[in-house]
């Protein structure tokens, strides 16, 4: 038993490792500077914080791109910059001319701007836009104009030398293309040093990071919605097998039964419900005083932290308002557990071993109990696997129509904020409960079927 758990383990471990690369990946992927715009007028500031979040380092242990591009392309910050010119690059395949080019466009930028009027700031920006050679060639023209119209007070010599090193190193990028090194792939190799194995190393430090949004971290960030998240999950799990498991136990007694078929017709119905349809049926019923019974007064819950007090008197005291979220997601999950439950019954009371214990005389409740209700156990067990990450993707829906301070209202706010960050940790927080879950089921298949064990095959 113990070594059939420690493979389940072991099996685990390396699927939530699986899970964090995928989500890290995913997650920056999506596009997007997580740095606020506030920070746009202030590059100090900005290389500060983008440094404090790790924008300056590699994503992952290496990398594959093409050889047109440079192994330090993390270095290169703002995050617009970077992307503009891995697009430059990608078109013209030689970077050392790029290099020199950004160069002589951020020294003219400089020696320019003080002088420029507003036609000549928008030919600057174009042209540290310009995604061909041939458009900042076109821009350089329209500088060059500006150029020479300069008042004789002003240091001109200095701008048009400035101008002409610009014109020169952006002829240079438009001649000497290399577009073959973008077909070529290149493997660059970072070590250690990179922002995955730092936020792995923190997050099983218990350090998973800070919140590019509020800078806070991320355990203060979702320790109260997550316990919260929990809470109601939990309730509601348990809620649907006190009501699914002795549900399906009396469908299966009274097979084939007016009983058993009104059932089985109600539960389908309930289930066929979308779960947020049923949450807000059940807001209407037992909520609204206009319309419904008007039994709950409201159905917002303070959120744990802003009410003050510790976490179970908050449970006790917003209990009521908690009702709801907790009946929309166990009569939704509740049905399956009724109808799975039902069938593993059914079948196992017309095994031909349960037709020899009726036939030795037992009782029927001995044979039921004794004989039939471990082997009916099995289709359960395979849904409580399955539920965890089910019943948490229906609670963040049941969360945000309640407005529950739980972790569905921060995961759609971390994402309409481009707070990464925080959405990485949400996923892994329920990948490693939803495994969680599959070890549970694990555990109870071996405890209902003793020829499971590790290495062995089933008899």
């Amino acid at each position: 038993m113990l070594l059939y758990l420690l493979r389940r383990l072991l099996f685990a471990v390396v699927a939530l490792l699986l899970v964090s690369v995928a989500t890290f990946s995913l997650s920056h992927c999506s596009g997007g500077d997580p740095i606020p715009y506030d920070y746009d007028d202030q590059p100090a500031a900005y290389l500060a914080r983008a440094r404090q979040i790790g924008l300056d380092k590699p994503l992952f242990y290496f990398a594959l791109r093409s050889a047109a591009l440079p192994d330090t392309l993390h270095r290169i910050l703002p995050l617009s910059v970077r992307e503009h010119l891995t697009a430059l690059a990608q078109k013209s395949g030689n970077w050392p001319a790029l290099e020199r080019y950004w160069e002589a466009v951020s020294v003219a930028e400089g020696a320019l701007r003080m002088h420029a009027d507003k036609g000549a700031s928008f030919a600057l920006t174009a042209l540290r836009f310009a995604r061909t050679p041939e458009e900042a060639g076109r821009w350089l023209d329209t500088l060059r104009v500006y150029g020479s119209a300069l008042p004789e007070e002003t240091d001109r010599a200095q701008v048009r030398q400035q101008l002409v090193r610009l014109e020169q190193a952006q002829k240079h990028w438009a001649e000497h293309t290399q577009r073959w090194k973008t077909l070529v792939p290149r493997l660059c190799w970072y070590g250690a040093d990179n922002r995955y194995h730092r936020w792995l190393v923190g997050f099983l430090s218990g350090n998973p990071g800070v919140s590019v949004v509020t800078g806070n971290p991320l355990l203060v960030e979702l320790r109260p919605r997550l316990y919260a998240t929990l809470l109601i999950n939990g309730a509601a799990l348990a809620l649907a097998y006190a009501i699914g498991v002795p549900l399906g136990m009396f469908m299966a007694r009274r097979h084939r039964q007016w009983a058993d078929s009104s059932l089985r017709l109600g539960l389908l119905f309930l289930y066929s419900m979308p779960v947020i349809w049923l949450g807000s049926a059940l807001l209407l019923l037992f909520a609204r005083p206009d319309l419904g019974l008007g039994l709950l007064n409201g159905a917002t819950v303070e959120p744990w932290l802003l009410s003050g007090k510790p976490f179970w008197r908050w449970v006790v005291s917003n209990a009521d308002r908690m009702l709801l979220p907790v009946l929309t997601l166990s009569l939704h999950h509740c049905t399956v557990i009724a109808l799975q439950m039902r069938t593993g019954l059914v079948e196992a009371l017309q095994k031909d071993y349960i037709r020899t214990a009726r036939a030795k005389g037992l009782s029927e409740r001995a044979v039921f109990w004794r004989h039939a209700f471990r082997d009916g156990l099995f289709p359960v067990i395979t849904t409580f696997g399955y539920l965890f990450p089910v019943l948490f993707s229906g609670s963040l829906v049941v969360e945000y129509l309640f407005d529950f301070p739980g972790m569905g209202v921060k995961m759609q706010n971390s994402f309409a904020q481009h707070d990464y960050p925080v959405l990485f940790a949400m996923v892994m927080f329920i990948a490693g409960i939803t495994l969680l879950g599959m070890l549970i089921a694990d555990a109870l298949y071996a405890w209902a079927d003793p020829r499971v064990r590790l290495g062995q095959n089933s008899s």
